[in-house]
């Protein structure tokens, strides 16, 4: 029997607030006058009125002895009754004319069969997707009320609702064995037969988690997979079937063991075994892609932790270019080494040049040696020392370079923080997916994906990947078989940036596109706009929506649930 108290049935609270009372158990003046005009003593005016009240609340006719005294009392003081008066009827024909009485205000009408049968169709209509008997009396409530029909007692739909559930389960499972041939019937049958000395069963298998989705687990997961999918087409034996459904009879055989399961009659329990493989397969595709979701992830995460890394180890780099540049200042400021030798090289220069004045180089070398006294190398002696001074000059650069470690080091370092100066991780991220690339591409190999949109540039993506995974060069065309250029408008201006060389148009760098689209696989699972087909947790989210003519035909009568204004073109629609 279900709980009352689980069901939306109308009853009456343990503890009553003060507002409530006010608020739903206070006669208007004009039910006053109507009470007293249509009774005949005090106590039947009472009687009366608390029942028009408990109706107006409950929507059903109390027993007596269930409506609170705080409730009787409320409206005894209400209307001013002594508190000896008691609200009791002369009979039970009185007791039946002010309960017509009550309806014909209400605006209810008491039709027993009428409302019975419109409970059970309306129980049988949702008991094809709900299982829980409670639900089902709650929308049966719900209809009653609509119709305007005096609901039953709760004994009645809780009655009502076991029945009409058992009969539509039995046709849910007796379609569910009409769709299976004898050899699937048998396969389905011998799972609960003990197999080996350790007395298990391949029952069990079917209930139990192979193994946690790890990538460890892969091959495990991958061998339950195949096996579970050997079973039989599921999808054809469960056609039509809500999915709810499928949980609940998936449930019950869940919570079997082999042996208990076998008191159930073989119709019954190869369709609920049905049922748990069918929930089976959907699981083992929700773990291998949960674990490749949780892989990428994690190898994501890895990446920008490098990069973190990188930039903590270039910030030493940074800072020692940094005092590298500070030394090469020194040397050509002002007072530095370099400058020095610059003016001395210079006023020896211009020693030299004002002793050679006026000449030319048409001059001949007695005229030279004539302005110099018969000697020619002092002048030019001047004028090497000049040319030696600044040379040192040069060298003092070139020795504070050396120290440093040379040009190549220099450069290298200074190669090494432009190479990751941003927050570009994507570039790193190939390096750590290099032991799970062949096990990456198995398992998109093993389950089946679709676009649930019209974008399937992800997709698209992964095919042109998975076409050109062996042999694995360094670069792949950008282009697939037909000349089409693959599109990668799905990724960050980081991501094209890094799958590009310029040294190579026409092509994409291999690694990085790969990294590259294992990454939004992941992303785009995470989001819905990949499905995996058979599975549960990332199936096609659009398969679930209703068609639009059926939106469109409950569309008035929501808007006017909603008190929203329907636009005359639906209703006339």
């Amino acid at each position: 029997m279900t709980s009352i108290e689980r069901t939306a049935y109308p009853r009456f609270k343990r503890l009553i607030t003060a507002r409530e009372l006010h608020v739903f158990f206070t006669p208007s003046e004009e039910e006053r006058v109507w009470a007293e005009e249509v009774t005949d003593s005090d106590e039947h005016q009472l009687a009366l009125l608390v029942a028009l009240k408990s109706y107006q609340r409950m929507g059903c006719f109390s027993k007596p002895y269930d409506v609170p005294d705080q409730v009787v009392e409320f409206v005894r003081r209400a209307v001013e009754l002594p508190e000896s008066i008691l609200p009791v009827y002369a009979s039970g024909r009185t007791a039946e004319r002010y309960r017509s009485w009550v309806r014909e205000r209400c605006g209810v009408r008491y039709d027993g069969p009428a409302a019975r049968k419109l409970a059970e169709e309306t129980m049988r209509v949702e008991a094809a997707s709900k299982n829980n008997p409670a639900d089902l009396i709650n929308i049966a409530l719900e209809k009653l009320v609509e119709a305007g029909l005096e609901i039953p007692r709760f004994s009645t739909l809780d009655a009502m609702a076991s029945t009409v559930r058992g009969q539509v389960n039995e046709e849910i499972l007796a379609d569910i064995r009409s769709r299976m041939t004898e050899e699937e019937r048998r396969r389905l049958l011998t799972l609960p037969d003990v197999i080996g000395l350790d007395r298990k069963t391949l029952f069990n298998a079917l209930k139990q988690n192979p193994g946690r989705a790890t990538w460890s687990n892969f091959k495990r997961l991958k061998v339950h997979l195949e096996w579970v999918d050997g079973l039989g087409e599921t999808g054809k034996w469960l056609q039509g079937v809500a999915s709810s459904k499928v949980a609940d009879f998936a449930g019950e055989a869940e919570a079997q063991d082999a042996a208990t399961l076998k008191d159930y009659t073989e119709d019954k329990r190869v369709a609920l075994i049905a049922c748990l493989a069918a929930k089976a397969r959907m699981r083992a595709r929700d773990d291998l892609a949960t674990m490749f979701c949780k892989r990428m992830a994690a190898k994501a995460k890895k990446a920008r932790e490098e990069l973190a890394e990188i930039h903590r180890q270039q910030q030493e780099i940074v800072e020692a270019l940094i005092g590298n540049y500070r030394t090469l200042l020194q040397q050509v400021d002002k007072e530095g080494p370099a400058q020095t030798a610059r003016a001395r090289a210079a006023a020896l220069t211009k020693q030299a040049l004002d002793a050679l004045e006026d000449l030319d180089e048409e001059s001949t070398a007695a005229e030279v040696a004539e302005r110099l006294d018969g000697k020619v190398s002092p002048a030019f002696l001047v004028l090497a020392e000049g040319l030696m001074v600044q040379s040192n000059g040069l060298a003092s650069l070139l020795s504070a370079v050396e120290k440093f470690g040379g040009f190549e080091a220099q450069y290298a370092q200074i190669e090494k923080v432009c190479a990751h100066h941003g927050d570009n991780w994507e570039v790193l991220l190939h390096g750590h997916l290099k032991a799970d690339r062949p096990v990456m591409f198995d398992l998109t190999d093993v389950i089946e994906l679709k676009a649930t949109s019209e974008d399937a540039s992800v997709l698209d993506a992964l095919a042109h990947a998975k076409a050109h995974r062996t042999p694995a060069r360094d670069y792949i065309p950008d282009r697939d078989e037909d000349g089409k250029e693959i599109n990668v408008s799905f990724a960050t201006q980081n991501w094209q940036k890094v799958i590009r060389d310029r040294r190579r148009p026409g092509y994409f760098v291999r690694r990085h596109f790969e990294a590259m689209v294992f990454f939004y696989l992941a992303e785009e699972l995470r989001t819905g706009d990949v499905a995996v087909i058979g599975s549960e947790e990332y199936a096609d989210w659009s398969e679930q929506l209703l068609p639009w003519e059926q939106v469109e035909a409950k569309l008035p009568e929501y808007l006017v649930e909603v008190g929203l204004e329907v636009p005359p073109l639906l209703w006339t629609a």
